[in-house]
C-alpha cells in the first residue's frame, strides 16, 4: 500500500497543528489498513441480523453478525497496520451509476488517526474505550447538510486526492473528471467519531445516544454537561477509494457516485465502531506516543505499542475474510440495482424505508470457505434467521442470517449444562393458527415464548426466513426435517429445533402478523410462536457466558 503524506488541511479537528516539524510532533498517530471484507453486515444496528445495505469492514478477522470484545480478541489477523487493534471499523460501499448500471468502486486503502492531545500536550484526561465498547457517527438517511457534519459534529469531508485536495466538499464533490495526480490519487472521504461518553450502553434505537462531540478544551471538562463520565481519543477514518477505472466516464459536473444506502448525495456516509484493542495497549500509547505526522516515533517503539506490534501492507491486506452472505453485491460485475433494498433517494429531505421490497431476492448464508458467488435461494425461498433489531436510524430491512458463536481463545465460556427440566406448558394461548396439518399429524400451538440469545431458543435445527413465511408453512417444513418444534418470530422468521433452551412462556407477546400470510401470527419480537406434535413443549436451562443481546461495559 503505498501511503499518502498527511495533510493538516485535510481535517479540521488536526487544523491547529502548526506546520513545523516541532509543532507536527504532536499526540496523535495514525496508521494504515486495508478492507477486510464488504458483506451485509452490521453488529452494532442489525445485531444477529442482515444489514439493509453493503458495508465496508477493516480489522479483526472475527467480524460477525452478533458480536462482543471477546469476539473482536479470538481475531486471528487484523487489516490494520497496528496489530494490537482488533477493532472493527466499517461504512457504507460505494457504487459508481452510469446507464442504469452500479458498479462496485474498488478501495485503494484506509487510514484511521487516533489523536488524544491539546495544545501540543498529552491529554491526561483521555482513557481507552472499555471492553465491549460500541459507537455509529453520521446519519445514513441525510440527503443535504444539516449542520451535523460541522467543525463541532463529524467534520465529513470527501475530497479528490490530487495535488492540493481538491475539489472537497461535505458531500459528493464536483469539479473534476480524474482523481489521480499526485502519484497519489483516489476519492477519499473523512468523518471522525464523537469522544465524550455518558456512561450508557449504545443503543441500537438510538445509536447517537451515549455519544457527544467534544468541545475545545482538555479532558472531561471539554464534553459537554451530561458527557462526562470518559473522553476517549478522537478517532477518524480515511476511507480511500480508487476511481481510475471510471477516468472519462462522467463530466465535472456530474456525481457518480452512490453510498451502498441509496445515498447519490454522499450526506448520508455514516460509520460504525466495535472496540477491540488489546487491553491496556491504547492506554499505555496515549502517554508516551507524539509521532504527530512526523513518524518518531515508530509505532513499533517501546514508546508507542512495542516491538512487533506494526505490520507492513502486505500483511495487512492479507488479512480478509470471506463472506458470511451467498449473495452478489457487485464482485461479479454491474448490478441493476443495490444489494437488499435501496432504492436511490436524491433528498433534499430524510430519506425514507421503503415499502415495495417484493423484488428483493433471498439470500442464505455461505458454508465454511465457500466463497461469494451469485444469490442462491433456499427451498421454498426461506433464508435461515435470527432475532432482528429495528433500527430507525438506517432504516433497514431486517432479513437475518443464523451467527456462529465465536469466544475468545483466552477465555472460553463454561460449556452449557441442564439445570432441570421445566414441566411442559399447553394450550394455544391464541395463536393462529391453533394447528397445522402435516404429513406427520396435525402440529398444535403450544403458546408463546421467549427467545434468548447465546444459544438461541430453538437453534438446534437450520432456521429460515423469507418474505413467504407462515406458521402454517414454517410448522410444515420443520415436520419434513423430523423437528420436534416449530417456532415463527417476529412475522417473517422461521426455527427448527428439538430444545426449547433458556426461554419461558410470555402469553400475549406473539402479535406478529406473518409475512406470508396475513391471517396468521408469527411471533413477535425476540418472542416465538411454538408448535409441536402434542401441544406441548419441555423446557431446558443451561448456563452461558451471554444470553443476552445488551453487552454491558465495563467500567472506566
Amino acid at each position: 500500500m503505498r501511503s499518502a503524506s498527511f495533510n493538516t488541511k485535510a481535517f479540521a479537528f488536526l487544523a491547529a497543528l502548526a506546520v513545523s516539524v516541532s509543532a507536527q510532533q504532536d499526540y496523535y498517530f495514525n496508521f494504515g489498513g486495508s478492507t477486510l471484507v464488504q458483506e451485509r453486515l452490521d453488529p452494532l444496528l442489525n445485531p444477529g441480523a442482515l444489514s439493509g445495505h453493503v458495508h465496508s469492514v477493516l480489522g479483526g478477522n472475527a467480524f460477525a453478525a452478533t458480536m462482543d470484545f471477546a469476539t473482536t480478541q479470538s481475531s486471528t489477523c487484523t487489516s490494520v497496520a497496528v496489530v494490537p487493534d482488533k477493532t472493527n471499523y466499517w461504512v457504507p460501499s460505494v457504487y459508481f451509476r452510469k446507464n442504469g448500471k452500479l458498479t462496485l468502486v474498488p478501495e485503494k486503502s484506509h487510514k484511521i488517526y487516533y489523536k488524544y492531545g491539546y495544545d501540543g500536550k498529552p491529554d491526561a484526561g483521555r482513557t481507552e474505550f472499555p471492553k465491549n465498547f460500541r459507537m455509529f457517527a453520521g446519519n445514513a438517511n441525510l440527503r443535504s447538510d444539516d449542520g451535523s457534519h460541522g467543525s463541532g459534529g463529524t467534520q465529513l469531508n470527501w475530497l479528490c486526492h490530487t495535488l492540493g485536495e481538491k475539489p472537497r466538499a461535505i458531500g459528493f464533490p464536483k469539479g473534476f473528471t480524474s482523481c489521480n495526480g499526485n502519484n497519489v490519487g483516489g476519492l477519499a472521504a473523512t468523518m471522525r467519531f464523537p469522544s465524550c461518553w455518558n456512561g450508557q450502553d449504545f443503543d441500537p434505537a438510538n445509536p447517537l445516544a451515549h455519544m457527544s462531540y467534544p468541545g475545545t478544551q482538555a479532558g472531561t471538562a471539554g464534553c459537554p454537561q451530561g458527557f462526562q463520565k470518559a473522553r476517549f481519543p478522537e478517532v477518524m477514518v480515511e476511507y480511500w477509494l480508487d476511481i481510475s477505472q471510471f477516468d472519462g466516464q462522467y463530466g465535472s459536473d456530474e456525481v457518480p457516485w452512490v453510498l451502498a444506502n441509496g445515498d447519490p448525495t454522499g450526506y448520508g456516509f455514516h460509520m460504525d465502531f466495535l472496540n477491540g484493542w488489546q487491553e491496556g495497549a491504547l492506554a499505555k500509547a496515549m502517554k508516551t506516543c507524539n509521532p504527530g505526522n512526523t513518524g518518531s516515533p515508530k509505532l513499533d517503539s517501546p514508546q508507542c505499542f512495542g516491538a512487533g506490534a506494526l505490520q507492513d501492507g502486505t500483511a495487512h491486506r492479507a488479512c480478509t475474510k470471506t463472506s458470511s452472505i451467498n449473495e452478489d453485491i457487485g464482485l461479479n460485475g454491474p448490478l441493476s440495482q443495490l444489494p437488499a433494498c435501496n432504492p436511490i433517494q436524491p433528498g433534499p429531505g430524510l430519506a425514507t424505508k421503503p415499502t415495495n421490497c417484493g423484488g428483493t431476492p433471498a439470500v442464505e448464508p455461505i458454508s465454511s470457505g465457500r466463497p461469494s458467488s451469485a444469490i442462491t435461494s433456499a427451498t421454498a425461498g426461506l433464508v435461515p434467521s435470527t432475532t432482528s433489531v429495528p433500527i430507525p436510524v438506517d432504516s433497514e430491512p431486517t432479513s437475518l442470517l443464523p451467527v456462529p458463536q465465536t469466544t475468545s481463545a483466552k477465555a472460553q465460556p463454561t460449556p452449557p449444562t441442564d439445570t432441570g427440566i421445566v414441566p411442559p406448558s399447553g394450550g394455544s394461548s391464541g395463536l393462529s393458527p391453533p394447528s397445522v396439518n402435516t404429513t406427520s399429524g396435525e402440529w398444535k400451538a403450544a403458546g408463546c415464548f421467549l427467545d434468548a440469545l447465546n444459544p438461541r431458543s430453538l437453534g438446534s435445527r437450520p432456521e429460515w426466513w423469507g418474505q413467504k413465511i407462515s406458521s402454517s408453512n414454517c410448522v410444515e417444513r420443520c415436520a419434513s426435517i423430523r423437528a420436534k418444534y416449530a417456532g415463527t418470530e417476529n412475522g417473517g422468521q422461521c426455527f427448527c429445533g428439538n430444545e426449547l433452551i433458556n426461554s419461558a412462556s410470555h402469553p400475549g407477546k406473539c402479535t406478529s402478523k406473518c409475512v406470508g400470510d396475513g391471517s396468521e401470527i408469527c411471533g413477535g419480537a425476540g418472542h416465538l410462536s411454538i408448535y409441536s406434535l402434542d401441544g406441548q413443549v419441555s423446557m431446558k436451562k443451561r448456563r452461558t457466558h451471554h444470553r443476552h443481546s445488551r453487552h454491558f461495559l465495563a467500567s472506566v
